[in-house]
């Protein structure tokens, strides 16, 4: 038996409008902005979406009679609010850098702080997201059908594209903070926000590629 919906390829597809383009369309031009924060905040997004998809296709499939008590309605209203955290962070991070570029252009001190605070705590707020949905996905991946273990996989190295992607933009923010008690706490964050997903990344990784090993 197909597990599979039959309609015609792409049709809920316009690939003439795709969603995504407009923003890959202003990623690739010549100007600072969308930069990296943006693109990692997307990519946490891409991965949401494909999540959100594994979701809905096995609510449908299983339904309550085959799964009965998974909490594939709950799981689709949290994974909802992840994906809409990251889309506000994509442009939030776009405000953090005009913030941060016009303080340093007008040298002023008193603005400066805190652009700088906000350019190193909006890529720490998408990889904060981006372990949100990792939690997510141990559990989808835990409930969902093997056949849809490689598409959660997929989602997996995405939300670690993000994540680390984050990282090295709010890293690249600290040289320009003072050496102080402060910067030494957004260094101490950061490592152990970046140590902390990593790990939990390896072990839904782990657990995701033994399922569709031993199905």
């Amino acid at each position: 038996m197909n597990k599979f919906p039959v309609t015609a390829p792409g049709v809920h597809f316009d690939q003439e409008r795709d969603m995504n383009s407009a923003f890959l369309e202003a990623l690739a031009l010549a100007r600072p902005d969308p930069g990296g924060g943006a693109a990692a905040a997307h990519s946490a997004a891409l991965a949401l979406a494909l999540l959100e998809k594994v979701v809905r296709l096995e609510h449908q499939r299983q339904g309550p009679a085959s799964n009965p008590g998974f909490p594939w309605d709950d799981l689709l209203a949290r994974v909802n609010v992840v994906s809409a955290a990251l889309l506000r962070l994509q442009e939030e991070d776009v405000k953090a850098y005009f913030s941060l570029a016009k303080a340093l252009t007008a040298a002023d001190p008193e603005a400066l702080a805190p652009a700088l605070e906000e350019a190193v705590a909006c890529p720490l707020r998408i990889m904060q997201q981006a372990q949100d949905g990792l939690v997510l996905m141990a559990q989808v991946g835990a409930g969902c059908g093997v056949h849809l273990i490689s598409d959660v996989l997929v989602a997996c190295e995405l939300l670690g594209a993000a994540f680390r992607g984050a990282h090295h933009i709010a890293r690249a923010n600290l040289p320009l903070m003072r050496r102080d008690f402060k910067r030494a706490v957004w260094v101490e964050e950061l490592t152990l926000t970046v140590t902390a997903i990593e790990a939990e990344l390896l072990q839904v990784r782990a657990e995701l590629l033994r399922r569709q090993a031993c199905p």
